[in-house]
């Protein structure tokens, strides 16, 4: 996969979910027992709860018009009634929120339908089993396949899919970064495709009443996703802001802070990890790291003489302070001070601690793109300042590619 580039990429998967979904009409059947009636039911349903996607930290947001989409597919809908229904219900979430209509993010709805159609169909083909509850009366039944098929593709291939079209001209570690997608939704994805499987077990008793009563509970859940997703972005918002306070603190020898010096930085190191194939947890900390890799200052004593050294082990102090959960990032503060000691250790503090040091030196070397004739003179200067080739090599192509994606 190093060598696919991204438009390469949704190229790929565009072709190869239009390819799934139209394989519904080789094995699958007509839908099971859905009216017209029903299919309206199914798009007015979608469209109603389409604003409100499902979010976890970390994680893609999942809308929660997945579940609508999942259980009329469970059913045996076509891919044309489903790539109806997502339209109908991603148009409908555009115009609620009034956000500009993009068609390339629609095509890959629509496509993204069409495709879970086709597995739903394969699934039910490969595991013909219908489950019926017990008793003569008893009207509730769930084709199996179908459901472990759409299940799967909702938990798996949905993140997977949206992270290797989102690769933006990273080229390297997409299945890793793939994974940690997919892992990153454990709690929303699982529970929308139950919420699916749901609808599909109760709609032949339940009828019309089968979307509201399916959705209540996953928007309950929703709810308090949310507030565990915006208390996340709370923290990181509050480490962002404390990146500029060391730009208050500019006397000393060390010189003072350039503006949004610590956002830069942090920007630069998130793109540097997810070049070298950082985790998802390893890049969080290399990037807040960043963001707090200044801190120390507000921890010097008047003139007193310090060196970058001392700086960063003032730095790992307050970063302590601030928090008992940012141990490894205060443990990068401090390694990236002291770069001898850290080229010669091959830990993940001490990578992250290179990454750090040499997006610092970078941004303070020139915050503004560098010119063509100064690369070799940068290079030279990390290579020499950094130690660490790897790091440097991945800084510049980081480099080259922001002319191209901006």
């Amino acid at each position: 996969m190093r060598s696919v580039g991204a438009p390469v990429l949704r190229v790929i998967l565009a072709v190869l979910g239009l390819a799934i979904g139209t394989s519904w009409w080789l094995v699958g059947d007509a839908a099971h027992d859905l009216t017209a009636w029903d299919l309206a039911w199914f798009a007015i349903a979608a469209a109603a709860v389409e604003p409100l996607s499902i979010r976890q930290p970390g994680g893609l947001p999942v809308a929660a018009s997945l579940a609508v989409i999942g259980t009329a597919a469970i059913l045996g809908a076509s891919p044309v009634v489903l790539a109806l229904i997502a339209a109908i219900a991603w148009l409908a979430g555009r115009l609620v929120k009034r956000q500009p209509l993009e068609p390339l993010t629609l095509l890959g709805r629509v496509i993204g339908s069409w495709t879970l159609a086709g597995v739903a169909g394969l699934g039910t083909a490969a595991v013909p089993l219908i489950w019926v509850g017990d008793g003569s009366e008893v009207a509730a039944a769930l084709p199996v396949g179908g459901a472990l098929a759409v299940g799967l593709g909702i938990v798996v291939g949905l993140p997977a899919s949206e992270t290797l079209a989102r690769t933006v001209g990273r080229r390297r570690h997409v299945i890793r970064r793939a994974r940690e997608a997919v892992v990153a939704t454990w709690l929303v994805a699982p529970a929308v495709a139950a919420t699916a499987a749901l609808g599909a077990l109760v709609h032949p008793v339940l009828g019309a009443w089968t979307l509201p009563i399916m959705l209540i509970p996953l928007l309950a859940a929703r709810f308090g996703l949310e507030q565990l997703f915006v208390a996340d972005r709370a923290y990181e918002q509050t480490i962002r802001a404390m990146s500029r306070l060391p730009e208050h603190f500019n006397e000393g020898p060390i010189g003072p802070v350039p503006a949004e010096h610590g956002v830069r930085v942090g920007e630069l190191a998130r793109e540097v990890a997810l070049e070298l194939g950082l985790s998802e947890r390893d890049m969080t900390e290399v990037v807040r790291a960043a963001h707090l890799h200044e801190l120390g200052r507000i921890d010097l004593e008047g003139d007193e003489p310090v060196t970058r050294k001392h700086l960063a082990h003032a730095g790992g102090r307050v970063v302590r302070q601030v928090s008992g959960h940012l141990k490894g990032v205060a443990a990068i503060v401090e390694a990236h001070g002291d770069l001898a000691a850290s080229a010669r250790r091959s830990d993940q503090v001490n990578l992250a601690a290179r990454i750090v040091a040499a997006c610092c030196e970078l941004d303070l070397y020139s915050p503004d793109p560098i010119e063509p004739g100064q690369r070799d003179e940068v290079v030279v200067r990390l290579v020499r300042d950094v130690g660490d080739l790897a790091v440097v090599s991945a800084l510049m192509r980081v480099l080259d590619r922001r002319p191209v994606e901006a």
